[in-house]
């Protein structure tokens, strides 16, 4: 099953795009943090036992410091740090001391640490990446003979009455260089994503103005033609419903000549039996001029119907306000029960369209709302940016699985055809086509109280 309410095609490419910057980006991001990360430098013994040895000397500034500090005791090892009696031995020798008076602890390399209860901490000899060539010092890199120390360290030596200890740091869990590529990655990843976002409405922009366009020809087959621009699919799409509205506007254009041409040829023979039966009894002539009357207005009522789809008048800035107050005098004057619903409107209530096809539409709502209420109520509003016009009667009422089925053509609530008790059935089709053609909609619902109201509702423009 297909989701008909899916994500619009700008949120799609948008989440797309930025879904790929974000897997492109981890997979770089998960390269560095999986895989060996590159050796810092470390820290020579050599470095250590001379600074150990000349603690006031400023060292050169390609060379990180090392700090010292003095204390009364020697420093005890921290947990996971190893010593090795071998390279104790070789850094007392190189600040010329007692082994005794001189301690080093470190975090060793590769190594499984072990814990003997008699000697502490010691590192797994069978292990060690140097054991077979120096097993004094286990789990210890060296560069040309010279140890290094890559993690944490502590050294120390007594010198005078008080030892000198210096610590190195561990190594930390985000390096220097990880720090520095989250940041370029970041930067790049806000540096991509409003050039994803303008890419995605640069791609979107042509669809959504084919949209508009395709709704314009489905509410008027007159409208101007969609240009055939943008992407190459969306020129074959605006080529084929260019076409399809050329083929609705000639099909519609024979069906009106269609009809009218049966209209004008049922109204001949029409005109020859009510000039025939002018001799005739009145008794016979009465009917027979009532029947003829009848199809006559239904011809009537056919034609309007068809030509209803089309707007023929020219289009310009109408006061719905206006409009209904002269419709609302009219009924007045020839004594119809037709009153506003609560208070007359005030102020402009501009539309833009033909002021002749929208009184026909309220026209035709009243007559309904009359035929079958007894009267009619009207009522003007502004509601969301668009004027709501509200006839309302006082009759049964529909149900309302009935209510949509009321604007289809030739349908009637009163199922025989008499004129005197309701029409033909073409007043709500006549009435919705004229309101769609307008940009609006037609609704008909129960009224508060008992009734039936038509509500109609059209977009509001400025006036000119």
């Amino acid at each position: 099953m297909f989701n008909r309410a899916g994500r619009s095609i700008l949120s799609q490419t948008f989440l797309l795009l930025v879904g790929a910057l974000i897997v492109a980006q981890g997979v770089g991001l998960a390269s560095f943090y999986l895989l060996p990360p590159p050796r810092q430098e470390g820290v020579a013994l050599a470095r250590i036992a001379e600074r150990l040895q000349n603690e006031n000397r400023v060292p050169p500034k390609d060379v990180p410091a090392l700090q010292v500090i003095h204390q009364a005791d020697a420093p005890q090892p921290e947990n996971g740090l190893v010593s090795d009696t071998g390279l104790t031995g070789e850094l007392a020798q190189r600040l010329d001391l007692d082994p005794q008076n001189v301690r080093i602890y470190y975090r060793p390399e590769n190594v499984r640490i072990y814990y003997r209860p008699d000697r502490g901490y010691r590192p797994d000899r069978s292990r060690s990446p140097d054991h077979g060539r120096d097993g004094r010092n286990a789990g210890i890199v060296r560069r040309l003979g010279e140890p290094f120390f890559y993690a944490r360290t502590i050294a120390a030596a007594k010198i005078g009455n008080d030892w000198r200890v210096i610590h190195t740091p561990d190594r930390p869990l985000i390096a220097a260089w990880q720090q520095r590529m989250v940041a370029y990655f970041v930067i790049a990843l806000l540096a991509l994503l409003p050039l994803a976002w303008l890419f995605a409405r640069q791609l979107v922009k042509p669809i959504h103005s084919f949209a508009d366009a395709a709704d314009r020809v489905g509410r008027d087959s007159s409208a101007p033609l969609v240009r055939e621009d943008g992407p190459s699919e969306l020129r074959v799409a605006a080529r084929a419903v260019n076409g399809m509205q050329g083929r609705i506007a000639e099909q519609m254009r024979e069906r009106e000549a269609m009809v009218a041409a049966i209209a004008h040829d049922l109204r001949t023979p029409l005109s020859r039996i009510a000039f025939r039966i002018e001799s005739a009894p009145d008794s016979l002539r009465e009917p027979i001029q009532h029947d003829i009357e009848q199809m006559k207005a239904m011809i009537t009522a056919t034609l309007s119907y068809v030509r209803g789809g089309s707007q023929d008048g020219q289009a310009e800035s109408v006061d719905l306000g206006g409009l209904l107050e002269e419709i609302v005098a009219s009924e007045k004057l020839v004594d119809r029960p037709v009153s506003w619903w609560g208070a007359a409107p005030h102020g402009p209530f501009n539309v833009r369209g033909d002021r002749i096809a929208l009184g026909r539409m309220i026209q035709n709502l009243v007559d309904n709302a009359i035929a079958y209420g007894s009267e009619a109520n009207i009522a003007l509003e502004e509601r969301d940016g668009q004027a709501r016009i509200t006839v309302a009667d006082r009759g049964p009422g529909l149900p309302a699985d009935e209510v949509e089925g009321m604007f289809a053509p030739f349908a009637r609530k009163e199922r025989s055809r008499n004129r005197e008790t309701g029409g033909v059935g073409l007043g709500l089709a006549i009435a919705r086509a004229i309101a769609r053609d307008h940009g609006g909609e037609i609704a008909l619902g129960p009224r508060a109280g008992g009734g039936l109201e038509a509500v109609v509702t059209l977009p509001l423009a400025a006036a000119t």
